[in-house]
């Protein structure tokens, strides 16, 4: 039995490679393990589609997954916040808080997102929090599907063009501070996250972070890390393999 947690895959109607290549992801695990997406399972989600390629191919996977005794579950990221318990559900996904813990012989493992620990980004911190106000959440729903569809390309295409001038990752990537803040709330010496699309592994940066496994995000090559009795493997590999 082992853990697998991956991040960023972005599916969506365009990424058929990327869509075959979860499917096989999951197909290639085994009865008792645990997959974790930790966020950015979809490009972009606001509500559930059946005619969409990509929810299709999750649903696929989720039914695999089940019928395998593989587990597959869902940390919400910045792209896929309006996923919640009863879209996570009907998708077949098991939906896991901001902040999930693995206790392990080698330490406690805290898995997240990883968008919280960007906290010198103030603009996109503040988006956030209204964005998960139940109540706008509720409202934005109660839109028809078309009209979610044509905000949320609106709000991607923004959110594209301002990628492209985020360089400084004073600004806009993880902070130390944040990342020994949330360390320490969970009683954990070891992080695993995604979200900046930097595929690293950093050693002892401070007295509370023994490691940090950055995922990097999915496109000609794919990652995760494996958790298993031997401690932490973060694992980067051709997606062509998958596709084979």
């Amino acid at each position: 039995m082992a853990y697998y947690i991956t991040a960023d895959l972005h599916l969506s109607a365009a990424t058929a490679n990327l869509n075959r290549a979860f499917l096989a992801f999951i197909k290639s695990k085994q009865a008792g393990d645990k997959v974790i997406v930790a966020g950015d399972l979809f490009d972009f989600f606001v509500g559930i589609d059946k005619a969409d390629p990509a929810q299709q191919t999750v649903r696929a996977a989720a039914n695999w997954a089940q019928a395998h005794g593989v587990e597959l579950a869902f940390i919400q990221g910045n792209r896929d916040f309006l996923l919640r318990r009863h879209e996570a559900s009907a998708l077949g996904l098991h939906l896991l808080p901001d902040f999930y813990v693995i206790a392990g012989p080698f330490g406690n493992v805290l898995i997240m997102h990883g968008d919280l620990l960007c906290s010198n980004d103030v603009n996109y911190q503040r988006f956030r929090r209204r964005c998960h106000l139940r109540c706008n959440q509720s409202l934005f729903m109660l839109l028809p599907l078309s009209l979610r569809r044509k905000i949320g390309a609106k709000i991607r295409g923004h959110s594209q063009q301002a990628n492209g001038t985020r360089g400084d990752e004073r600004i806009y990537g993880p902070v130390l501070r944040t990342i020994d803040e949330v360390l320490t709330r969970h009683h954990c010496n070891h992080l695993v996250h995604g979200h900046i699309h930097h595929y690293a592994h950093f050693s002892n940066e401070s007295a509370q972070a023994h490691s940090r496994l950055s995922l990097g995000c999915w496109g000609t090559h794919y990652s995760f890390v494996k958790l298993d009795a031997t401690g932490l493997h973060l694992v980067q590999a051709p997606l062509s393999s998958l596709l084979t």
